[in-house]
């Protein structure tokens, strides 16, 4: 997700640590989940550092913008292994581009991604045995 402004990456940054580690999978089918199958997940974020904090922290983030100076709309693809490992397997920001054609290039790209991560860890375990 190179390329974010201050305030996307501070918002994203805020909705990780307070949302997603601490919530995990119970989050899935809320407003921030939505399950993809097979194990892949999409995360949402659209509300501001100083939202998130307000919402899910003992911060309150009072000294941070009331409103965000920019929508923030993100996206990232997740995988969960295990019960305290999150797999980060890709993102963007969906409010530079909202069309169904790049939501579904990154999914693939995620996809393939967590293809990948599960073919290393079946060679791993293979070692292992």
């Amino acid at each position: 997700m190179g390329g974010l402004s201050v305030a996307k990456y501070a918002a994203l940054r805020a909705a990780i640590k307070h949302v997603l580690e601490v919530q995990g999978m119970a989050l899935s089918g809320t407003l921030w989940m939505t399950p993809l199958g097979d194990g892949l997940y999409e995360f949402r974020v659209k509300h501001s550092e100083r939202q998130i904090l307000n919402m899910y922290s003992e911060i309150t983030g009072d000294e941070l913008p009331k409103k965000p100076l920019e929508k923030i709309l993100l996206r990232v693809f997740v995988h969960f292994h295990g019960e305290q490992i999150v797999l980060l397997l890709g993102g963007y920001d969906k409010a530079t581009d909202d069309s169904e054609k790049k939501q579904r290039a990154e999914i693939q790209v995620a996809r393939k991604t967590l293809g990948a991560w599960r073919r290393q860890e079946a060679l791993n375990r293979k070692k292992i045995s």
